[in-house]
């Protein structure tokens, strides 16, 4: 590290007008400096120009012609709203995956098979996950089932009843750790017949990363994931993007097995889309024909 690096100084705070002025400095509109301020006091500048970066000029500091603040906070706003919807399909992903790994463990090695470390791959990372686990059910010990298995059975806790305090970042590491038959045995007997384990290794540690983002309200749009996304064999001829939230979106119509609820769930995204049209849904990695390609 060069000395002036290490020398170089801290930008100073500046206040909420010398936010907006640097807005300006940098050719964006400001519609109505008022509301515009009371925005920032909400979500505070740092967040926001996260949100305005995907509008800068590529060859300058300054914002591409048309730029307004209004349009950068109704992209602030379609992320939120996407966020939340598609948590709602992690939520029946992350349940389905906890309770096919809890019988499949229970049913092969007993109700406490998972603490055994010869049941795994790792012993590294199942002695990990075995800790997480406790971290867990400690924070978690006022829970019904947790506060049960305490009292009654000298804080020992059964599979199907440990695994509940779990989080998927657990489960998509715990999955990978099984021993390969029971990794095949649990993607043969829950999941479609065209999807091997090595694709739901993938896309079980994908939906962890978007999933933790959405949970620390982090930005989705135009966020590129630090994992390459797997596709079927099939899907491979599409041409689908590698990095961005619709690859996640997409793998997971087949971990979800509702077919019914799958459905709902791409019609509230679609109405999502059209209610924020302004949005270039490209940056997420949506191909023109993405709700024909959902359905399917």
């Amino acid at each position: 590290m060069s000395e002036e690096i290490q020398q170089r100084e801290l930008k100073a705070p500046t206040t909420y007008e010398e936010q907006i002025q640097k807005f300006k400095d940098r050719e964006m509109l400001i519609e109505n400096e008022s509301e515009a301020i009371t925005i920032l006091k909400r979500i505070h500048y740092y967040r926001f120009t996260a949100y305005a970066l995907t509008f800068k000029q590529d060859t300058t500091d300054h914002y591409i012609k048309g730029t307004t603040f209004n349009k950068v906070y109704k992209h602030y706003l379609f992320d939120a709203a996407l966020r939340n919807h598609f948590m709602k399909i992690v939520e029946y992903i992350e349940i389905a995956l906890r309770s096919q790994i809890s019988y499949k463990l229970a049913h092969s090695y007993g109700s406490q098979g998972y603490m055994d470390v010869s049941n795994f791959v790792n012993p590294f990372f199942h002695q990990r996950f075995v800790e997480d686990l406790q971290r867990c059910i400690q924070k978690q010990s006022k829970e019904v089932l947790i506060a049960h298995h305490r009292e009654n059975y000298q804080d020992r806790y059964p599979v199907w009843a440990a695994f509940e305090v779990s989080t998927i970042s657990m489960m998509s590491s715990l999955y990978k750790n099984l021993k390969t038959s029971d990794k095949k045995s649990i993607a043969r007997e829950y999941y479609p017949t065209n999807i091997s384990y090595k694709e739901l290794e993938n896309w079980f540690h994908v939906l962890t990363v978007f999933r933790n983002r959405c949970a620390h309200y982090s930005r989705l749009f135009n966020y590129r994931i630090p994992v390459t996304i797997r596709y079927t064999r099939t899907d491979e001829s599409l041409g689908l993007d590698r990095a961005f939230l619709y690859g996640a979106i997409h793998n997971s119509k087949y971990l979800v097995n509702d077919r019914s609820i799958w459905v709902s769930w791409v019609t509230g995204l679609s109405s999502l889309i059209e209610a924020y049209n302004e949005v270039d849904i490209t940056l997420l990695g949506f191909p023109s024909k993405w709700e024909n390609l959902l359905q399917k």
